[in-house]
């Protein structure tokens, strides 16, 4: 009787215990897939011609606004914790595909190359929240998740 109890006592434990720390880490990394998103929009050409040297089906399409709206639109939900995996999910193929085709072209694969530390950097914290989740400080967390009354005593 005092096991079923004490089962019943116990809370789930979710993406709301992590540390704050991991919360402000998640919001940095949302704000710098903004910047990035709102940098791709502001050099358009540059990244038109990229994505056009790389392969010739990207030449024609819109590829570089696709990438330019998912890291802005992505960059804001994770940052404000709405949604989170799913736009973290989102941001996936687009930082595999700067971490195969990219960055090795600009300066070789090596560990001097800054942009393909940081795109290793930035695929490794999206696939860590993928895992942990949003965090206390999130909309997922505070409107989202539906509150299970606590059982009284």
């Amino acid at each position: 009787m005092a096991l079923t109890h004490q089962l019943r006592q116990t809370r789930r434990i979710n993406s709301a215990n992590n540390p704050v720390w991991m919360d402000g880490l998640r919001i940095l990394l949302g704000l710098f897939l903004f910047v990035k998103g709102a940098l791709f929009l502001e050099h358009t050409t540059d990244v038109f011609n990229l994505f056009g040297s790389v392969q010739e089906v990207l030449t024609g399409g819109k590829a570089h606004l696709l990438t330019s709206m998912v890291h802005v639109v992505g960059g804001l939900m994770i940052a404000s914790g709405l949604l989170t995996r799913l736009a973290l999910l989102c941001q996936i193929p687009i930082l595999v595909g700067a971490l195969l085709i990219v960055d090795p072209q600009h300066d070789g694969i090596s560990l001097t190359n800054a942009e393909l530390v940081l795109s290793l950097a930035i695929t490794a914290l999206i696939l860590f929240f993928m895992i942990k989740g949003p965090g206390r400080y999130s909309i997922d967390n505070k409107v989202l998740r539906q509150r299970r009354a606590e059982p009284t005593v």
